[in-house]
């Protein structure tokens, strides 16, 4: 081997013959370059005694793991302290840590707090940025497999502030009436779980943010919508103003009989129509007032006939405005009934009988009238009436009085019997047309249709000149044929009438006078009858 060749070092590797030494490949310089950096990195990273390189503006700092080196053989581990330049912050605010081993800041160090994990700069500072109200832990761990924390610090992020907003179904509503409240977020709109506090009552709202709720008494109230706190929220209250007016609730009239008579009394009941309670009202009937009291009953008697209307009011309460009640009730008059007295029962025809009209209870007179054959006849005010009856036969007379309004007269009534005959005259058989100097023949029929016998004249006139008469007498229901003979040569030419009559019933034709002789006479026959009665 020549002289000037390389020479092995002992414990490397050996060189080749046909390369040049490498100081960068010799393992003895490599060795030496590592020591001298890791003694370097000691005291970079505060392994020693001195302080870092620099000034504090441009060093790094220590790094994991501490020590106090105080000349002693072991080396202590140096405390480590977080501290904070706030610990109460609003979300999206942030906080600045600061990471320190005894009075030297530590760079590179972990802070976790809320899920984040931040690392201190040079200064030993980091900052972390909150979203999220709560209480939380900011801790500094070991950059080491562990994760061991050496240092804690507590903070709390204020919740955040929310308004509410709130709206009612109706800003004016009446008692008893259900009023909707829907709270929401003033922020998103959603519908908010809170309450509704008013007049010393909490309502909650529904799943929907709706609270349901009605007033027993009229007035002006406040609503304070509100909603507890939650870990991440407060809520701003609001308030809604509401108007709260009466109920408008109808009077019913009821009455025991919607029919009475004068004097008698019925009872009448005010109630509510929404509940059927008695109500203490005032009950007007034909301008006179009286109150129910509490029961809600009044009796109602009247002094006058008629249909009234009886109204009931009653003043406003807290919580309720009345609207008035009218029921209808008829007042009947009360009944009286009348006597009727006849001066005579069996009343010979041709004469007078009285009759006298009295109440039935007392006997007092009573001005009215007296009904005979469908004809009213008025009393004086002495109740008494004179009548003539000419006409034999049964009479029903009927006594009536006028109602008042206090008073309807129950009618009365009495038979009594004219005693007569009541001759009639039917088929009158007479010529018509006669001659002056010629003798004719009248007949008729005359029958007595009345209940006596009795004696009367017939009689047969032509014109107003009575010509021949003939006396008659016949039983009750018998009749009788009467003949005349006669001549009219006492009377000029002309048109007359000629009559056959018994009393006051006449039968007539017509009969033409002349100067020739006698003709064929035609037969006529009429029937007619008077009046039964006479005043």
């Amino acid at each position: 081997m020549p002289s000037d060749a390389p020479r092995s070092v002992p414990g490397s590797s050996p060189l080749r013959t046909d390369e040049r030494y490498r100081p960068h490949r010799d393992p003895q310089v490599i060795i030496l370059v590592l020591i001298v950096l890791g003694t370097f990195a000691v005291m970079v990273g505060g392994l020693g005694t001195g302080p870092p390189f620099g000034d504090d503006n441009s060093s790094d700092g220590p790094v994991f793991p501490f020590y106090d080196y105080d000349g002693e053989e072991q080396p202590e581990p140096e405390a480590v302290t977080l501290s904070a330049d706030r610990t109460v912050v609003d979300p999206g605010g942030t906080i600045a840590f600061t990471v320190v081993a005894g009075d030297r800041p530590v760079a590179n160090a972990t802070v976790r707090v809320d899920g984040q994990s931040v690392e201190t700069d040079r200064n030993g500072t980091a900052t972390v940025r909150f979203e999220t109200p709560g209480d939380y832990t900011a801790r500094v761990v070991e950059p080491e497999a562990d994760n061991n924390t050496v240092a804690r610090l507590p903070l709390r992020v204020r919740r955040f502030t929310v308004s509410l907003s709130a709206s009612a179904s109706e800003t004016t509503v009446v008692t008893a009436e259900g009023l909707q409240v829907a709270v929401t977020r003033a922020d998103t709109g959603e519908p908010v779980t809170g309450r509704v506090v008013v007049d010393g009552r909490t309502v909650r709202t529904n799943e929907s943010g709706v609270a349901t709720l009605s007033f027993d008494t009229a007035g002006g109230y406040e609503l304070r919508v509100e909603k507890e706190r939650t870990e991440t929220e407060r809520f701003t209250a609001v308030r809604v103003p509401i108007s709260v007016e009466r109920r408008s609730v109808a009077l019913d009239v009821g009455l025991s009989s919607n029919r009475t008579r004068v004097d008698d009394a019925v009872t009448a009941t005010v109630t509510r129509a929404d509940t059927g309670e008695p109500v203490n009202a005032s009950v007007t009937v034909a301008n006179r007032s009286v109150w129910t009291g509490p029961d809600g009953t009044v009796p109602v008697a009247l002094d006058a006939s008629g249909t009234y209307d009886v109204a009931a009011t009653a003043p406003r309460t807290d919580a309720v405005r009345f609207t008035d009640g009218a029921a209808s009730l008829r007042v009947r008059p009360r009944l009286v009934g009348l006597d009727l007295a006849a001066s005579q029962r069996e009343v010979p025809a041709g004469e007078r009988v009285t009759f006298a009209i009295t109440r039935a209870t007392t006997g007092e007179p009573v001005a009215g009238t007296v009904e005979l054959f469908g004809t009213e006849y008025v009393t004086g005010a002495d109740g008494e009436l004179r009548i003539r009856f000419q006409v034999p036969g049964e009479v029903t007379a009927v006594a009536r009085a006028p109602e008042t309004p206090r008073e309807r007269f129950l009618s009365d009534r009495t038979n009594l019997t004219v005693v007569g005959a009541d001759y009639t005259v039917t088929e009158l058989d007479a010529p018509a047309t006669a001659a002056g100097n010629e003798t004719f023949t009248v007949a008729a029929t005359v029958t007595n249709e009345g209940n006596a016998r009795e004696s009367d004249t017939a009689t047969y006139r032509i014109g107003e000149t009575v010509v021949a008469t003939e006396t008659v007498a016949l039983d009750p229901n018998e009749s009788t044929r009467v003949e005349f003979t006669v001549s009219a040569s006492d009377l000029p030419p002309g048109e007359y009438v000629q009559t056959v009559s018994v009393g006051r019933d006449t039968a007539e034709s017509s009969i033409r006078l002349t100067v020739n002789e006698s003709r064929i006479r035609p037969t006529t026959t009429l029937e007619t009858r008077g009046c039964p009665a006479s005043i």
